[in-house]
């Protein structure tokens, strides 16, 4: 059996292929969205993954489940701005966005539908409470404009520099 920090490791350089995949195809206007967000919310369980796995995380108890990023981001993004000297009423800012965001990407998972209430994701259609059937090709979900809002672009900054630490 591998050790955890051999899985943090695996979790980590496959986060780092999923979010390069992600800002390669971002300004794609030729890629649904959808597909696009998909990779954004591989990569941030992914880190999620290898970060609790770094910190000693038995790795069994990590992958049964898709329901890490709303809880476990925030906390890596606050380490790294932290770590990283910012200050305080910038580390507010920052992760008053990044809550929101850390829980939207983790929506994107088919598997995390909150209790019934937010069945759409970015891989399989889903049929709401009034019988219309949805399709993510068609959907406008909300981290779509982190390449153009300020508080989208320092996230994805944060979460690029956690995947390299996690790397080094």
């Amino acid at each position: 059996m591998s050790t955890s920090d051999r899985w943090a490791k695996a979790y980590a350089r496959q986060a780092n292929a999923d979010l390069a995949t992600w800002i390669a195809l971002a300004p794609s206007k030729l890629i649904p969205e959808c597909h696009k967000l998909l990779f954004l919310q591989m990569a941030c369980e992914k880190l999620v993954k290898a970060h609790l796995c770094s910190k000693g995380t038995d790795p069994a108890d990590v992958q049964a489940s898709h329901g890490y990023t709303a809880k476990n981001l925030p906390i890596i993004i606050r380490e790294y701005l932290v770590g990283a000297g910012k200050k305080p009423n910038e580390i507010i800012w920052i992760l008053k966005h990044a809550k929101h965001l850390a829980n939207e990407i983790e929506l994107l998972a088919p598997a995390v539908r909150r209790g019934g209430q937010r069945p759409d994701n970015c891989e399989y259609p889903w049929e709401d409470s009034g019988g219309i059937l949805h399709l993510p090709l068609d959907w406008t979900f909300q981290p779509t404009n982190l390449n153009v809002d300020m508080a989208g672009r320092t996230f994805i900054k944060v979460i690029r520099r956690a995947v390299d630490e996690l790397l080094a």
